[in-house]
């Protein structure tokens, strides 16, 4: 409550301000002016007052739009951030993905490499070995091949001193004079008690040389170094020929021969040198006056490695 303190001058003071006594009342030029005043700061403080409403307002607002901006630009830069990130992680992947790739097919070309390696080699020594055991058994294969050579030769002979005999024997049968029938018939059946095996084996070569008096059309003469096993393999492949109907080996010790009979004809010195045993082949036409000649003529020579028997 305003305090109201009176004087003696003829003033009143009222909240602090002194009004001049007027008869009983206030000066009314003073209080108007006084109340004017009071209006104006009123005034001014009220616009003072909306200021500060209004930045308040502005300030609460852009604190709110500040917020929202902040909550949007933290999306975008978590959805950016996520974004990256999943891109970053794709591209490690590819490159681990690439990478697993190359490490892969190093280690397979190196794999491939080895085994290669691996194989080149067993099969070296795989050579290796099946040369020395050949080696290894190849002169006890030459000695059992010289003395089966030697046997057949040793038969041959003995078989052809057989058929000197024989054939001596029966000239000097057919060469005595004629007996008496019941001695003739003694006689003979002494020999045949004696000789019987001797003169079946006389009679059996005699027909096989009767059914093969027909020449052959080819005889072929091995030259030396004679291989047995080259020259068996070389009459096999010709008895598989259908155009070969018999071939025989006449076995002399140097130079052995090989006689063909065909019922076909065959082209011979081509197929002779399309064997892996014959080295060279060269047909002997001296003394010949056509390729009708019988039997026609050729040297072989074999060749100087081992070969396996030619497949049909």
């Amino acid at each position: 409550m305003a305090k109201n303190n009176k004087n003696n001058n003829g003033v009143i003071e009222l909240w602090g301000h002194e009004f001049k006594k007027a008869g009983e009342g206030l000066d009314r030029g003073q209080v108007v002016s006084f109340i004017d005043e009071l209006m104006k700061k009123h005034e001014a403080l009220l616009k003072r007052t909306e200021h500060l409403a209004s930045l308040t307002q502005l300030a609460e607002k852009t604190i709110v739009e500040a917020d929202a901006v902040a909550k949007q630009v933290r999306g975008e830069a978590e959805e950016k951030a996520r974004a990256e990130a999943k891109a970053i992680l794709a591209e490690a992947e590819e490159k681990a993905r690439k990478l697993a790739q190359e490490k892969k097919a190093e280690a397979l070309a190196r794999v491939e490499q080895e085994v290669k390696a691996v194989k080149a080699k067993a099969q070296q020594e795989a050579a290796k070995m099946l040369e020395e055991k050949t080696r290894e058994i190849q002169p006890e294969l030459r000695k059992s091949v010289k003395r089966l050579y030697g046997e057949l030769l040793s038969q041959l002979e003995n078989l052809k001193q057989q058929v000197v005999a024989l054939e001596e024997e029966l000239d000097q049968k057919l060469a005595r004079p004629p007996e008496k029938p019941s001695a003739v018939v003694a006689e003979t059946s002494q020999a045949d008690s004696e000789d019987g095996q001797a003169d079946s084996e006389f009679l059996e070569l005699f027909q096989s040389a009767k059914e093969t008096d027909e020449q052959p059309e080819w005889e072929l003469e091995i030259l030396p170094p004679i291989d047995l096993n080259q020259i068996l393999d070389i009459i096999n492949y010709l008895d598989d020929q259908p155009e070969v109907e018999q071939t025989e080996l006449i076995p002399h010790m140097e130079r052995p021969k090989i006689t063909v009979f065909l019922n076909k004809p065959l082209a011979m010195i081509n197929i002779l040198r399309g064997l892996p045993q014959v080295a060279n082949v060269t047909e002997d036409t001296a003394g010949t006056n056509g390729s009708d000649v019988k039997p026609r003529k050729a040297k072989i020579e074999l060749s100087r490695r081992p070969a396996s028997k030619p497949s049909n």
